[in-house]
């Protein structure tokens, strides 16, 4: 039974041409006998590839004074060592590779490269393998055309700008709350008020618990312990009862707060608790921002007044009050309400650390009162 055996199981889809060409193949040079857009066939003599594997192929197009290397991916489809023959087809070419070939084979048929011996000559002209990827447009242009090339090219220029510039404000935004803002720890809206203190140790027998008081009215009555007499302890203001800390019948010492007063005519404030640390920042200068529970925001808010600080305050590490005042907004319907405080500086504040520790503590040791009270 004689077997019939083909040089490929594949017809090809190409012509083959042939050229002088050589080819580097797992680092070994061949002739190739004939070459296509598709495919190439090789002499590999006695070596034997393996069919169906893919080898990088440098394809040398020996043109008369220069040698142009084209590397392809190509596919063994055949090996026949009796005939010294091997046929690769090309795999994945990209657009510019299938554009040379394509120029060869064509400049080939119509005589402007010509086979000189072993290399190619240019009888007609250069090789331009970008030349046939479009027609060139019309020159002139109409102005709406000019309009849109213009306003392409400026959002080219104009979109990166813009996304530059909002990438450099939101990185010094996130700088400057970092730096150059903090929230105090605490806060919550207050009134002065006025501290009324027992006279003496006894019990409580009368307290004025709410509503406006006059200056020498009584607001309380004690029945010291050591004798029978009873002690009345008078308003020493036109004042409103604001808090009153003791109850009837109870018993109270020397000096206990019995209530608090206020000022009739006095404004709700708000304190905020601040850590030393953070504290000493202020005396650089501050804008103040109040946010009120239900959202409000008071952007006018000011510092009232600061502390003066002694070097036992600074290494007790505890929290001092900052007395904030609010401006014409009217908050005597929240007082004892927590508001959020926070303080933010200029960047360009030219005042140093040591000189705000000169002006933050006290070279005589003064200790700081609370500017929320005054004496009873």
């Amino acid at each position: 039974m004689n077997v019939v055996k083909f040089e490929a199981d594949v017809q090809r889809q190409h012509a083959r041409y042939k050229l002088p060409l050589k080819c580097v193949i797992d680092g070994y040079r061949y002739n190739c006998l004939d070459w296509s857009v598709g495919g190439i066939g090789v002499a590999t003599g006695k070596t034997v590839l393996p069919e169906f594997k893919t080898f990088p192929v440098d394809l040398e197009f020996p043109f008369d004074g220069f040698v142009f290397t084209l590397r392809v991916e190509a596919q063994v489809r055949y090996c026949d060592p009796t005939k010294g023959r091997t046929g690769f087809q090309y795999m994945s070419l990209t657009e510019e590779q299938l554009r040379f070939l394509r120029y060869v084979r064509d400049a080939h048929l119509t005589g402007e490269v010509v086979t000189l011996n072993d290399v190619l000559d240019l009888s007609g002209r250069s090789i331009d393998p970008l030349s046939r990827k479009k027609d060139s447009g019309p020159e002139d242009q109409t102005p709406g055309h000019r309009f849109q090339a213009v306003a392409k090219r400026s959002l080219r220029i104009a979109l990166p700008a813009i996304l530059g510039f909002g990438l450099l404000f939101f990185l010094w935004g996130a700088l400057y709350q970092k730096l150059w803002t903090f929230g105090a720890d605490e806060a919550l809206v207050t009134i002065d008020s006025a501290a009324v203190i027992a006279p003496s140790d006894g019990v409580v027998t009368n307290i004025v618990t709410q509503g406006a008081v006059r200056a020498g009215d009584p607001v309380a009555t004690i029945l010291p312990t050591a004798n029978n007499r009873s002690v009345t302890v008078l308003a020493r203001c036109d004042c409103t009862i604001q808090d009153v800390q003791v109850s009837l019948d109870s018993q109270v010492r020397a000096g206990q707060r019995l209530l608090s007063l206020s000022m009739q005519n006095a404004k709700p404030h708000v304190v905020a608790m601040v850590d030393y640390s953070q504290a000493l920042r202020l005396y650089k200068g501050a804008r103040v921002l109040v946010e009120l529970a239900h959202g409000e925001r008071i952007s006018n808010a000011t510092i009232r007044d600061l502390p003066r600080l002694t070097s036992t305050d600074l290494q007790s590490g505890n929290k001092i009050p900052i007395n904030i005042d609010v401006g014409e907004a009217d908050l005597s319907h929240i007082v004892g309400t927590p508001v959020t405080v926070r303080f933010v500086q200029s960047p360009w504040v030219t005042a140093s650390l040591p000189e705000m520790l000169r002006n933050a503590i006290s070279p005589t040791g003064t200790r700081s009162q609370p500017a929320a009270e005054t004496n009873g």
